[in-house]
C-alpha cells in the first residue's frame, strides 16, 4: 500500500499498523512511561526494549517498581519529529506493569539490552514488563 492509499484519521494524520508500530517502538532507544502514583500523574523517560509484543525497562527507582509491582496500568509513548521537513511519527500504548520475576526472561533480557541506560546499582535494579492492551501510531507525511 503506498502512502497515498494509507489510511488516515480525522486529522489527516496516517495510521500506523501494529506491526509498524512495534518496530517504531523498538527503533527508538529512549520512551515515556506515564503512571499514577499516590493520585499523581508522573511522566518518565525509561531506555527500553521490545520484546515480542510487549516493552521492557530496567530501573531501580521506587515509583516506577511500586506501579509495576501492583500490575497497575501504565501508558508508554515514543516519537520522533523533524522541524525542517515538518514530518514525524508518534506510538502510544496503554497497558498493565509488571516486575520480571523468570530468571531466564531477565537473562534474555539482558543479552538483548545492548546499549543500557545508566541506572545506577545494577545488583539493584529490577526489570518491568509493560504488556500492552492497545497500541496506536500516527505519521505526519511530508506535504
Amino acid at each position: 500500500m503506498s502512502d497515498v492509499d494509507a489510511p488516515t484519521d480525522h486529522s489527516g494524520l496516517r495510521v500506523m499498523s501494529t506491526e509498524e508500530c512495534l518496530d517504531r517502538l523498538a527503533s527508538a532507544g529512549i520512551g515515556r512511561l506515564g503512571f499514577i502514583v499516590a493520585g499523581e500523574v508522573v511522566v518518565l523517560p525509561v531506555h527500553h526494549l521490545v520484546h515480542g509484543v510487549d516493552v521492557y525497562f530496567r530501573t531501580s527507582g521506587g515509583s516506577k517498581i511500586e506501579a509495576a509491582s501492583d500490575h497497575d496500568p501504565v501508558g508508554f509513548e515514543v516519537d520522533e519529529y523533524d522541524r525542517a521537513t515538518v514530518t514525524g511519527w508518534s506510538v502510544t500504548l496503554t497497558g498493565v506493569a509488571s516486575l520480571v520475576d523468570e530468571d531466564d526472561l531477565v537473562h534474555e533480557l539482558e543479552a538483548l539490552d545492548t546499549a543500557p541506560w545508566p541506572v545506577g546499582d545494577r545488583t539493584d535494579s529490577v526489570w518491568v514488563r509493560v504488556r500492552p492492551d492497545q497500541i496506536s501510531g500516527r505519521e505526519l507525511l511530508p506535504h
